[in-house]
């Protein structure tokens, strides 16, 4: 399988109601061991996690679903990451 990093950038129009929504996602991700990694920026900008995947397509179907990732909330940036 192949690693993605998934980038995570808050728009102002923010709101955070779909942050629960969200980590249970991730929570979920992890439990299945699609999830490496994750976390929030300190800066509260953002976040990131990393996701394996056997394609781009699979990580951003997966992305697709995150409740986060909503027009006026966020902007997703999905890339595959060639880490150790």
């Amino acid at each position: 399988m192949k690693k993605y990093l998934v980038l995570i950038e808050r728009k102002p129009s923010f709101t955070g109601n779909f942050i629960q929504g969200h980590r249970e996602f991730l929570q979920n991700l992890r439990e299945v061991q699609t999830l490496i990694s994750a976390g929030g920026f300190e800066d509260q900008t953002g976040g990131a996690y990393v996701l394996q995947a056997n394609s781009l397509e699979e990580a951003k179907m997966v992305v697709k679903n995150d409740p986060m990732n909503q027009e006026n909330e966020s902007v997703y940036k999905v890339k595959e990451w060639n880490a150790n």
